[in-house]
């Protein structure tokens, strides 16, 4: 099993350059990959997005590509000459005509648009995207091993609070077994009371108990909640993406609890499925970031 939750970080020294990913990813229903990527690399963005898509189905994905060329600068400037001549004709005209003092310098005409323009750097995007490939994967490495040291954690927890919920259950379940008989004989005792004496005939509290029986009855309950809390267990083994199936998991089991709870007259019994009830809510808490 594994979390939503992890990071990781890789640099390589390439042909072109000094290539740095970092990755990070949290919880989220369905697959959302951003990138911020170099200028350069923008027609490389599908590709990223199929390595990640490839080793992660679930979660909120950031990734960030740094890339330094092997002079230092990821790119070359050139002056538009033209730009700043024509920037410096039109200023002295203006200077004159509003009569403004003071001098044009070198660093007012570096400030305006188009004097100073990025060089495209040529690069051969098949031996760029090898490289980034690697280093990609050596980051998503690391930040899917923390996502599955994560998920071991989690896994750890859910199994002691299942072995609750199980022990919870079984406990509903073996109060139940004398339900009626108990029903019976309070009802017995109810109706002795009011009447001040022994009941000759009881075929109409059979009746009620039969119908307080059918009513009140929750062994079905009990017993599909058991195979939920075994399906459960199994599931949590699996080594395929689990984290919805946990949680509809989880929705039947709190279907279960409330059934239970709406039709069970022991205080007893109400007592345990309130704490049935808060067992399974930690639990979906921690499945929120079950991939």
């Amino acid at each position: 099993m594994n979390s939503m939750t992890g990071f990781g970080k890789a640099e390589i020294k390439a042909r072109c350059g000094k290539m740095t990913v970092e990755i990070s990813s949290v919880n989220n229903r369905f697959l959302e990959i951003s990138q911020r990527l170099p200028r350069q690399f923008f027609s490389l963005e599908p590709k990223v997005r199929d390595v990640i898509s490839s080793l992660i189905s679930r979660g909120k994905v950031s990734i960030y590509v740094g890339f330094e060329d092997n002079d230092g600068s990821m790119e070359q400037y050139h002056l538009n000459r033209t730009a700043v001549k024509a920037y410096y004709r039109q200023l002295m005209k203006l200077k004159k005509e509003l009569k403004i003092g003071g001098d044009i310098t070198t660093r007012d005409l570096l400030l305006l648009p188009e004097v100073a323009r990025p060089e495209e750097v040529s690069l051969d995007s098949a031996a760029v995207w090898k490289d980034l490939k690697k280093v990609i994967e050596k980051a998503m490495t690391e930040l899917l091993a923390m996502r599955r040291k994560e998920g071991q954690s989690m896994a750890r927890d859910m199994k002691k609070r299942l072995n609750a919920l199980n022990r919870q259950v079984k406990q509903i379940q073996k109060r139940t077994v004398n339900a009626v008989d108990l029903y019976r004989e309070k009802l017995t005792n109810r109706v002795e009371e009011l009447l001040k004496e022994p009941l000759p005939d009881n075929a109409r509290i059979e009746e009620q108990i039969a119908l307080m029986a059918e009513k009140t009855d929750i062994s079905e309950e009990c017993t599909r909640f058991l195979s939920h809390i075994q399906q459960y267990g199994e599931t949590l083994g699996s080594s395929d993406p689990i984290g919805k199936r946990l949680n509809f998991i989880l929705q039947e089991m709190n279907r279960e609890a409330n059934t239970i709870a709406s039709k069970s007259t022991d205080l007893d019994i109400s007592s345990v499925v309130i704490s049935v009830k808060e067992e399974i809510e930690k639990m979906r808490e921690l499945v929120q970031n079950v991939e």
